[in-house]
């Protein structure tokens, strides 16, 4: 039984061009430009996205918080470096954890209805009903909303 070799010859081989690279190269170079900002708006609105989770979270927190303790809990809205900060009314100068900083997660900014404060009473009501708006890098926008209740709620 014979076995026949394959022969290949190393010469008969055709690579690619210099155009054709060139042309292979700027089409790719093209897509991952569209592609890149497209993935990056979608991590802009995904941070954002968990950024109100987190201010839903801290809000739903504080007012439970206010439940079981039987004191007022406040939240302090910061704007201009956009955080939230959990405080018994009690005592104001020792948050109950540390300010989480909101510009981490793409917030550009926080704007309050309500005013730089909230509150919680131990009924779980809220003081003010109250209106979050946080924006992201994009000028995306994302609602938060405390009713009189002390309901949270995103949008």
């Amino acid at each position: 039984m014979r076995i026949r070799a394959n022969h290949w010859r190393i010469g008969s081989e055709r690579g690619m061009t210099v155009a054709e690279l060139a042309i292979v190269l700027a089409i790719t170079g093209v897509l991952s430009l569209f592609m890149g900002t497209e993935l990056q708006a979608m991590a802009d609105r995904v941070y954002l996205d968990a950024a109100v989770a987190e201010v839903v979270g801290d809000l739903r927190y504080a007012r439970n918080m206010a439940m079981r303790e039987g004191q007022p809990v406040q939240v302090a809205v910061e704007a201009d470096q956009p955080g939230v900060t959990l405080f018994r009314s009690s005592d104001p100068a020792r948050p109950v954890a540390p300010t989480r900083n909101l510009k981490d997660r793409g917030v550009r900014m926080i704007r309050s209805s309500g005013g730089r404060l909230l509150s919680f009473h131990p009924r779980g009501t809220s003081a003010t009903p109250t209106t979050l708006i946080l924006e992201g890098r994009r000028g995306d926008q994302r609602v938060v909303t405390v009713s009189l209740t002390g309901i949270v709620r995103a949008r």
